[in-house]
């Protein structure tokens, strides 16, 4: 039973002294997902949407990172025209983040972020496709502030979570400009890779 407990203890510490603080020149790999909830002139509030985000990050200081977001955005259940519609985007946004705390399995951040992608419109049926789908389709500009967290597990792997505020324009349409404004929690996984 002893050697056991002998075992268990040094395994335990072995554990723990695996964690590490975020350092420069840290580079890491997430993919998170997020729901949209939100109000706009083309949908009501509530649950509108889904956003897949994976981003590559890397400590330029021990506490700051610039990530950099690569995000496939949908939303269903629009009315354009009268007509049932959706659209898909991509998005590429560089964002700073900056760690408040930096602790062994715990930091604690605040992010801010804009950038640019592409926004298609589509009719749920294609027979009943117009203008005004082509109209609004084009480029987007987002803007991103966040607070947020990173827990890890062991000194490699983690999980994230993130309360930002976005803000998503049409830059190219005349028919809409806001596409969503609201809070999308965010939560994912997190890889250190060095």
């Amino acid at each position: 039973m002893k050697k056991i407990l002998l075992l268990f203890a040094f395994t335990t510490l072995g554990i723990l002294n695996g964690f590490s603080q975020s350092k420069k020149n840290d580079l890491k790999l997430t993919v998170s997902g997020l729901p949209l909830f939100g109000t706009s002139e083309d949908f009501s509030s509530g649950l509108n949407g889904f956003v897949i985000k994976p981003t590559i990050g890397y400590y330029i200081s021990d506490k700051t990172s610039i990530e950099l977001n690569f995000s496939y955005a949908s939303m269903n259940d629009l009315k354009i025209g009268n007509i049932n519609s959706y659209y898909n985007s991509y998005s590429f946004i560089p964002t700073l983040r900056n760690n408040f705390v930096n602790n062994n399995k715990l930091r604690v951040f605040a992010e801010f972020g804009f950038g640019l992608g592409t926004i298609k419109y589509n009719a749920d049926n294609n027979d009943f496709r117009n203008n005004q789908h082509e109209e609004l389709s084009g480029g987007i500009s987002v803007l991103n502030i966040g607070i947020g967290g990173n827990y890890y597990f062991n000194e490699k792997f983690g999980i994230e979570f993130i309360i930002p505020y976005l803000t998503t324009n049409n830059i190219t349409s005349q028919q809409s400009n806001n596409i969503y404004s609201g809070i999308g929690p965010t939560i994912g996984l997190t890889y250190k890779l060095n």
